[in-house]
């Protein structure tokens, strides 16, 4: 019996064992949901968005899930709790889980260089698969070359090996393990690595590895444009003439290991328990190796990085942006809270700061914090590289 599958099954055993005839005790009490409420309300109202689903969990007790506004501008369809989302960057964190897994197993070493799987890499033989992971790598973002912007506003359909190719076109930022910042390049890196230990497309390996343990059965990463039903429009000024413009059949292929999949937030309610815990998919070691945060610039007490997770004042687990929607999926083991939040559009208002990514269900989880978690409130936008 491989050890993911001892894990999954002693989890079920205690499961069965510790199941008794009372209801499980709810999540959060009566006011508390109404000031959760109230919050997202005011948001949805301040930053004229469409609609958001709010999924808060603690360990034992029953989930709590709300919906507020409307999944659809042009129906006025309102959102329900079960719709489907793209989660953008909460896709790295899957990724990652997938690598540490694969590392359990003897079938890679973090400190394996990239060169080892992937060959054309500029200085490929100094950069370890920790570096992409950790985002110390040095490589720059794909997203920051004009040539990727311009396919995907006219439709275009990205392979893996291209996501790479345009991140490796612009010069590298520094040294690898001499800074930190974020970057897409390193993520599809590490999906092609996947592909070539695994022998398997980078979706079923999730799938089989980590989406099936888990019971995450609304959770894929899809190569075509199509959202499984029911699901939220996503709504973006991200367009080619500025804009407001629906995103929802935008290509999953444009963001693939890093910000391809799908979900739902009963799903990813799961999930951010597994990116703060580990369990049931990584031992404790793989999981201490998981949070060794990085300290360059710009991480802080605030904000830091490890493998594929943020730490964020002690909520553990990434956010997401993707053109037409924004989530996060994050825990915080001091109070084994589960929080997730999913909003159907990526448009941000108010003042911004270079280097920072505002997205709107960071903002919104940022003043959820700050009921759920008074000594532990997150930043409500992301520094995603150093400087001012």
């Amino acid at each position: 019996m491989r050890r993911k599958d001892a894990i999954t099954l002693a989890a079920v055993v205690t499961a069965l064992l510790s199941a008794g005839p009372a209801a499980a005790a709810p999540s959060l009490d009566r006011e508390t949901r109404d000031r959760v409420d109230s919050i997202v309300a005011r948001q949805l109202d301040k930053q004229v968005l469409p609609g958001a689903i709010v999924a808060i969990k603690r360990d034992g007790a029953k989930r709590w899930i709300s919906a507020a506004g409307v999944s659809n501008l042009e129906t006025r369809k309102p959102m329900r709790r079960g719709n489907h989302f793209r989660i953008g960057s909460v896709t790295k964190a899957f990724v990652t889980t997938l690598l540490l897994d694969l590392e359990e197993d003897g079938l890679l070493s973090l400190d394996d260089p990239i060169s080892s799987y992937v060959a054309g890499v500029p200085g490929g033989e100094a950069i370890t698969l920790r570096e992409l992971a950790n985002m110390t790598s040095g490589l720059s973002d794909y997203f920051a070359n004009q040539q990727f912007s311009f396919e995907y506003l006219t439709g275009e359909t990205f392979t893996p090996e291209h996501l790479v190719e345009l991140g490796l076109a612009l010069p590298a930022k520094f040294p690898p393990g001499t800074g930190w910042s974020y970057s897409n390049t390193n993520t599809a890196l590490l999906g092609l690595v996947v592909e070539q230990v695994t022998g398997q497309r980078l979706q079923t390996a999730l799938r089989q590895r980590v989406l099936k343990p888990l019971g995450l059965g609304q959770t894929s990463l899809p190569t075509r444009r199509r959202l499984p039903g029911p699901f939220s429009h996503g709504y973006t000024r991200q367009t080619a003439n500025g804009a407001l413009g629906d995103a929802t059949r935008g290509t999953p292929t444009a963001t693939w290991a890093g910000g391809g999949m799908v979900s739902t937030v009963a799903d990813l309610t799961k999930a951010a328990r597994m990116f703060g815990t580990g369990q049931p998919i990584l031992g404790a070691d793989a999981q201490r190796r998981r949070e060794q945060w990085v300290g360059l610039p710009p991480n802080s007490p605030e904000q830091r990085y490890g493998i594929g997770v943020f730490d964020f004042n002690g909520w553990i687990g990434h956010n997401g942006g993707i053109p037409g929607y924004t989530t996060i999926a994050w825990y915080l083991p001091v109070k084994r809270l589960s929080l997730v939040v999913a909003v159907n559009s990526d448009i941000h208002r108010g003042p911004t700061l270079p280097n920072y990514a505002y997205e709107p269900a960071s903002e919104i989880a940022s003043r959820l914090t700050r009921v759920l978690s008074p000594g532990h409130v997150a930043p409500p936008a992301v520094k995603v590289a150093p400087g001012p």
